[in-house]
């Protein structure tokens, strides 16, 4: 593995250096304005086993993948058009042979080469890129989440080099107290985004950072803040939230403030749930449908 957690960089002395040699030109500075929602550069219908696309994610190399809501399978499709251009399969070693991976699956990231798919209850997915038709080997990592944390987001921070899992709940065990005093309608509000390290492949023990829905509806006028995709700006180095249920992308800073939003139409979108940049900052977002997936994609204006 060529990942190291920025915990253990600093230990070994070179953290600064390689934070700021990946620092972008304009880190931390909103990126959101820079996009036009009501000017779309172009959208594309997908084939019906795309009906319900969930996560999507494009490598180093340009190239866009994504998968459906209930079944592993790897699509490379045509940015452009939305055609296929090829599937895989990844499977799971079982005690009477391999099965292909079936689940609540979320998102999809790709790092140097490795996919990784997580599902709603927090199982997370490794595996490689396969040719046409064929099936690939996978390996599974828990990571502590299970389904009351409703996991739907996965991306990359090559800063960190970690994974960040966005989940739409909070649990907590709350006493009586706390339930008398309110705690737990205020618990309800925070959707934690946690990290993977991957280098040592566990979650970090406490979240990255904490969306406050409470606060996105203060300042935005939208309510039901829940994360429905996530990935980190090529350029900011900030990071984009989709939520389906508030029917709006938002703009967070590294440690969960909220800088920018925009409403997402409902007639372009009808249920937002997957987002992705090219390297110049290109923007794509997946949407379920009742008859097709589709893909819209909106132009960078950095000027």
């Amino acid at each position: 593995m060529r990942w190291t957690c920025c915990h253990t960089l600093a230990r070994a002395g070179i953290f600064i250096f390689l934070l700021l040699a990946a620092r972008p030109l304009y880190a931390g500075a909103p990126s959101l304005g820079a996009y036009r929602f009501d000017a779309i550069a172009g959208s594309a219908e997908l084939v019906s086993s795309l009906r319900e696309i969930s996560g999507i994610a494009i490598d180093d190399d340009g190239r866009l993948f994504a998968h459906n809501d209930e079944e592993g399978t790897i699509y490379q499709l045509d940015p452009a058009t939305g055609r296929v251009i090829k599937r895989f399969y990844p499977v799971e070693q079982r005690w009477y042979g391999r099965d292909r991976l079936v689940g609540d699956f979320e998102d999809i990231a790709v790092v140097d080469g490795y996919f990784f798919l997580v599902t709603s209850a927090g199982d997370l997915y490794r595996f490689e890129e396969g040719d046409d038709g064929r099936e690939v080997p996978a390996r599974k990592f828990e990571t502590g989440l299970d389904e009351r944390f409703d996991v739907e987001g996965l991306c990359f921070d090559p800063v960190e080099g970690e994974l960040l899992l966005a989940c739409k709940q909070w649990p907590s065990d709350l006493n009586l107290k706390d339930l008398l005093f309110g705690k737990k309608s205020q618990r309800k509000q925070k959707k934690p985004v946690y990290a993977f390290c991957l280098t040592t492949m566990r979650l970090l023990d406490n979240p990255r950072f904490v969306i406050d829905a409470q606060a996105v509806k203060k300042l935005s006028g939208r309510k039901g803040f829940k994360p429905s995709a996530i990935e980190r700006h090529p350029q900011s180095g900030t990071f984009f939230v989709v939520s389906s249920s508030a029917e709006m992308i938002a703009e967070f800073s590294r440690s969960g403030v909220l800088l920018d939003w925009r409403n997402l139409s409902s007639s372009v979108h009808s249920q937002p749930e997957g987002i992705a940049f090219t390297r110049d900052g290109e923007l794509f977002i997946s949407d379920e449908g009742v008859m097709r997936g589709k893909l819209t994609r909106y132009q960078f204006n950095d000027q």
